[in-house]
This record gives structure tokens, C-alpha cells and sequence, in this order.
């Protein structure tokens, strides 16, 4: 299968008042389509930084980042802004639900500024929605939802354009261990059936 993501000598150095601190300090890997891949690591290691990086949310001090063949350091704001829309999903350990707001309208989120008609934009949620389990709750405000709801919904969230790789920085962090290994089983699930990365 042929490498979704390709980085060369990737280097990430942060500049703050004249000091500099590396972070990344020439990374190389490759990842093929399909692949579910952890990175793992201690605290302030740089995971993050690599997965904003690889999200396209940063950009890196030096080396090459390529995804699905493209050089990103070439993409403009418009390109970029494409790329994190529809290349890319994120799951994000502190959930980012909006709390007064039903998981319907959460996971249609990403939908926004998109060109997809709102006439199909609940149908594509509630796919989403029943993917990870939650059909009985899309109306539910996310803050009546338990951690490991919530978790699902992030998910669905992330699902909702159908990206070819997902990011999930630590999704299971702020979960009990069932909460978490229902949240992996579903992440596995998406990789083994769907295919994303």
C-alpha cells in the first residue's frame, strides 16, 4: 500500500522571546494506507507537536513532511484549510464538545463552512452518530453524557467527512479503563472495516 504519510528529517524547533527549544529533532517514518499506527512516548516528548504537525495545525522548522505524495510546506492557507477539513479527523483527549449543544449538532461541527448541502448534513451525522454506538443519545445535550460518551461523540465528530486518517491524542486519557477500551475497540473497528488510517 503506499505511504499516506511520509516525513523526512522532520525537525520542529520553537522560538520564544529570542530562545529557542527543539522539540522534534529529525524524525523519519512512514506510515501506509491502512496502517493503525501509536506513537508513544513520555510527557513532553513531543507527541503533540508531532500530531499538530502531521494535522496540518503547525508547520516544522525543517526537513519534509509529504501526505498522500503532496510536499504540505507547499500547500497555502486555502490548501491547508482543505487538507484539515477532508484529509484529516482529530480526536482530542479533553473531548472539545460544545456542552449546551446536542451531539447531533456537535458531530455536524466540521460540516460549518463546508460546500456540503445542510440538507444532508443530519443524515451524514447520524451515520456518524450510529457508528460509534450513540443513535439513542443524538439529542441528548453532550453535557448530559457520561466521559466515555462523550469520547464517542468526539469520534463521530471526526468521522462525519469520512477522512482517510484519523489523529487521536491520547482519546482514551480522561476515561475509566471500560470507558477506554470501548473507545480503542471502536477505533480499531473503524480501521479494520473502513480502512482509516
Amino acid at each position: 500500500m503506499p505511504d499516506v504519510i511520509k516525513v523526512t528529517d522532520l525537525k520542529k524547533t520553537y522560538v520564544n522571546d529570542e530562545v529557542e527549544t527543539p522539540v522534534l529533532h529529525g524524525i523519519s517514518f512512514s506510515v501506509p494506507r491502512g496502517q493503525f499506527v501509536a506513537i508513544m512516548g513520555p510527557s513532553g516528548s513531543g507527541k503533540s507537536t508531532l500530531m499538530q504537525i502531521l494535522g496540518f495545525l503547525d508547520s516544522i522548522t525543517s526537513g519534509q513532511y509529504l501526505f498522500d505524495g503532496r510536499d504540505a510546506s507547499t500547500l497555502d492557507e486555502d490548501e491547508l484549510a482543505t487538507m484539515r477539513g477532508e484529509g484529516v479527523g482529530f480526536i482530542f483527549q479533553a473531548f472539545n464538545l460544545l456542552p449546551k449543544t446536542t451531539v447531533l449538532e456537535n458531530v455536524k461541527l466540521p460540516l460549518l463552512y463546508s460546500k456540503i448541502p445542510v440538507s444532508k448534513r443530519d443524515k451524514m451525522a447520524m451515520e456518524a452518530i450510529e457508528a460509534v454506538g450513540l443513535t439513542h443519545r443524538a439529542h441528548n445535550l453532550s453535557n448530559q453524557l457520561s466521559g466515555g460518551e462523550r469520547q464517542r461523540v468526539a469520534i463521530a465528530r471526526a468521522l462525519i467527512r469520512k477522512p482517510p486518517v484519523i489523529f487521536a491524542d491520547e482519546p482514551t486519557g480522561n476515561l475509566d479503563s471500560k470507558s477506554g477500551t470501548l473507545v480503542m475497540q471502536i477505533l480499531q473497528k473503524l480501521n479494520i472495516e473502513h480502512g482509516h488510517t
